[in-house]
């Protein structure tokens, strides 16, 4: 019985604990210092957008993430998430910095149908809503190399981060000087 009862436990606890972890990236590939801050954040690494983080002595990071669906895992696909997600992270430095401009509308139409049938009368009543909304960024920012590239746990989803260390007027600082 008590054999029983461990075994149980044993094949339970990895399952709990597999499920309190946080989501799970292959083939990660960060640049330091940026790698420390991007760890800790995992959720920053799985949905993406862009961070300010204050380093003291007037200087800051940010980092971008972006993300797109991998269709296979041939070079050209590769490529192509590379191509899609640069700008993806760079709209959202803008993003961060400016807002973002959003435009909703709406559209109804209802219908009443009245069918005469054997001299019954049946109505039907039909409702249409088309929901439109659409976000624009625009803005101006310096590029930034890429510091980070990964993929999902099941190999389908590619990220890239961009970044920079900048100092209190926004320029650029080395990288070796701000270890």
């Amino acid at each position: 019985m008590l054999l029983l009862a461990v075994g149980s436990l044993l094949l339970v606890c990895p399952n709990l604990w597999a499920q309190s972890q946080p989501p799970g990236f292959t083939e990660v590939r960060i640049e330091p210092p940026f790698d420390r801050y991007l760890r800790a954040n995992p959720l920053l690494m799985e949905t993406g957008g862009a961070k300010l983080i204050r380093l003291g002595q007037g200087r800051r990071l940010i980092v971008s993430v972006a993300s797109t669906v991998l269709k296979d895992d041939s070079g050209s696909e590769r490529l192509r998430a590379e191509r899609v997600c640069r700008p993806k992270a760079l709209a959202s430095v803008i993003a961060q910095r400016t807002g973002v401009q959003i435009a909703h509308s709406e559209e109804s139409k209802d219908k009443t149908i009245v069918v005469i049938i054997d001299g019954q009368e049946k109505v039907k009543s039909i409702s249409e809503l088309l929901e439109v909304t659409k976000s624009k960024v625009s803005g101006i920012a310096r590029d930034m190399p890429v510091v980070g590239r990964w993929k999902s746990k099941d190999g389908m989803i590619f990220y890239l981060a961009i970044g920079a260390i900048c100092d209190k007027e926004g320029n650029p600082v080395d990288l070796e000087e701000s270890q």
